[in-house]
């Protein structure tokens, strides 16, 4: 199912612990049809109470609204042990990784809905990561036309 660019409702950011923070610095912005993608790295989350790492996030504005936000996270396993009162070895047996952290999954949010869009295979470096976002954006909303890159990447936000 596809989405509207021009109806899709704006994403409830009071409902999802894993949003990226939108405040914090921004790597690259992409022109997406006549959205705009902002493309962040390693941003903390909206709750300062996560449970997750976002290695990556593409967040899609319509203006000044949020109408999508696609994100590649990690279940950080230690405060997942800390928030159920579990032992971590017992998580990381569950994930089966012997890291702090899940592997590294593609989500999608928009309007009250969160989707998973399974496991993220590629590689964390940025060039496969931003591929993996704008080509999943495009496929939500149904566009054919190339992403433009409307500004040079951030150094400092590395």
């Amino acid at each position: 199912m596809f989405l509207n660019p021009d109806t899709q409702e704006c994403v409830d950011t009071l409902i999802w612990h894993s949003l990226p923070d939108e405040s914090s610095r921004a790597l690259q912005r992409w022109q997406i049809g006549s959205l705009v993608g902002i493309l962040y790295k390693n941003p903390p989350t909206r709750s300062p109470e996560s449970l997750v790492a976002i290695p990556f996030s593409l967040v899609v504005k319509r203006g000044r609204e949020t109408i999508l936000v696609v994100s590649l996270e990690m279940e950080d396993l230690r405060a997942l042990a800390l928030h159920f009162g579990c032992p971590l070895r017992q998580l990381q047996e569950e994930y089966q990784t012997k890291g702090s952290f899940a592997p590294v999954y593609g989500y999608r949010y928009a309007g009250e809905q969160r989707e998973m869009l399974g496991p993220y295979t590629g590689g964390l470096s940025s060039e496969e990561a931003i591929a993996f976002l704008l080509e999943a954006a495009l496929d939500i909303f149904d566009l054919v036309d190339d992403p433009q890159l409307l500004e040079g990447e951030d150094k400092a936000s590395r």
